[in-house]
């Protein structure tokens, strides 16, 4: 199994939809949520995405689709 850390920020418009949970529910990837800052205009998590990184990759570019700032932290990928 693959992990990658990753800092997630979401504009307005999206803080109330449920896109973790699509996340988890379309791809064979599990989410640890290590940080998380929502208010109403803005909010931002730190989580780490664990699976195969192929999944991790279609989940990235999910999240991306769906207006989600994804950046990388401490750019490492981990692998088992």
């Amino acid at each position: 199994m693959n992990s990658m850390k990753l800092k997630l920020i979401y504009p307005e418009e999206k803080i109330k939809e449920p896109i973790l949970s699509k996340v988890c529910k379309t791809f064979d990837v599990d989410i640890n949520i290590r940080k998380a800052n929502v208010q109403e205009n803005v909010g931002w998590l730190e989580l780490e995405l664990i699976g195969k990184e192929d999944e991790i990759e279609k989940a990235i570019e999910f999240l991306k689709q769906n207006g989600v700032e994804v950046s990388p932290l401490e750019g490492q990928i981990f692998m088992e």
